[in-house]
């Protein structure tokens, strides 16, 4: 919306990929895996940086709650865009999924204070005033995406962080304006959303890209969060709002295309929904099991933009293969070639994350696991929402 242009239709999808200090600060070895990827899409998605101190959930994720960040996240942009390319620094909270915070503070937050049974901690609920500070970092974040050259941000409002806990009714049993009906529910995200929308204009950086990703259902069996009509609600409000993309957060076999689980729409593709809903008003970007030059192709039934994850991860020349017609020679096989894909040492924390549809080779689950430090063991299959 804002006329930015991009030459492909490529993105690379947002992977958490461990390569920084336990508290959150940019190191070389982030730097040489965004180098590495810097050609792999015309428009880069970032892994989540966190925006509060206490927003740690993976141990080495990246930390954009300081203004001494700035001077890492300034390398950071140029790494990313060093091949041409647009940058974009995605931002979040994890809420009650900072377990590493717990380890080391003793406390998460989430919209209310409940146990969940798949935690092994208590989550306290924020206070009023703590829901303004946290939109506050959002916005104080962005200050330092544009300070620190980047192209635009994509606020993470899914894979149950904090922002889809304000969404879900699983996890939001709020009675103030911040939870109870469907609206009071959605306000965390458009308030975030409209914060950097003002932030943005007293910059005076109109081209600057504005995202939002979403999880379109939270449906655990009998235990619904929201569902697609839910999110529908949601969508159709961020497009009235003007931002740049939505991009649709999707999980497993052929994920990108896969159907509503229930509600009005119910055996319907999911994203062919939401695309239908705002293809004249912004983009949507997808992403879910694109793994071949087929996938990505009928993918665009589906949506603007095609994210990649797993396919970059472990061929980086995946989208010029392409381009050259070299189809024939992608290889997600990284035996005899781990070192080349500058994966940080404690990147195989994220082996859950990996979509294992068939595509990827058991070898190169096994150089994975053979590459995983023993202090990272306990962590290992154990990020199930990422």
């Amino acid at each position: 919306n804002n006329g930015q242009t991009i030459n492909t239709r490529f993105a690379l999808a947002p992977m958490i990929n461990n390569g920084s200090t336990l508290a959150g600060y940019i190191t070389e070895e982030d730097i040489n895996y965004y180098t590495r990827r810097a050609d792999v899409a015309s428009l880069l998605i970032s892994c989540a940086t966190y925006v509060e101190v206490h927003g740690n959930s993976f141990g080495y994720g990246i930390g954009n709650y300081a203004d001494d960040q700035l001077e890492g996240l300034t390398e950071l942009a140029q790494a990313m865009k060093s091949k041409g390319n647009k940058a974009i620094l995605q931002l979040y909270h994890p809420g009650r999924e900072a377990k590493v915070t717990y380890e080391t503070h003793g406390k998460v937050f989430g919209p209310s204070t409940m146990e969940f049974d798949f935690l092994d901690y208590p989550v306290t609920g924020l206070t009023e005033e703590q829901v303004e500070k946290m939109i506050e970092n959002f916005v104080a974040a962005t200050d330092r995406a544009i300070e620190s050259g980047f192209d635009g941000v994509e606020i993470h409002g899914a894979n149950h962080y904090l922002i889809q806990q304000f969404f879900s009714k699983a996890s939001n049993k709020r009675d103030d304006k911040w939870g109870g009906k469907l609206e009071n529910r959605a306000r965390c995200g458009l308030e975030i959303i409209k914060g950097i929308q003002e932030r943005i204009k007293e910059h005076k950086k109109d081209n600057f890209i504005l995202g939002y990703r979403i999880s379109p259902e939270e449906i655990h069996g009998g235990n619904i969060g929201y569902t697609l009509d839910d999110s529908l609600y949601l969508i159709d409000k961020l497009a009235d709002l003007g931002i740049d993309y939505i991009h649709s957060s999707k999980w497993g076999e052929e994920a990108y295309k896969a159907p509503a689980e229930m509600g009005k729409y119910k055996g319907e593709s999911t994203n062919k929904v939401i695309y239908d809903l705002i293809r004249d008003r912004t983009a949507l970007v997808v992403v879910g099991d694109i793994l071949t030059p087929e996938a990505a192709v009928d993918a665009l039934n589906y949506g603007d933009i095609v994210a990649l994850g797993s396919a970059v991860l472990f061929d980086p020349e995946f989208k010029n293969k392409i381009a050259e017609g070299k189809e024939s020679e992608i290889n997600f096989d990284v035996t005899n070639r781990y070192e080349d894909l500058a994966l940080p040492k404690h990147f195989p924390i994220m082996i859950a994350a990996v979509n294992a549809s068939g595509e990827i080779p058991k070898s190169t689950f096994e150089v994975l696991t053979e590459n995983t430090l023993d202090e990272d063991k306990k962590y290992v299959f154990s990020n199930k929402n990422i």
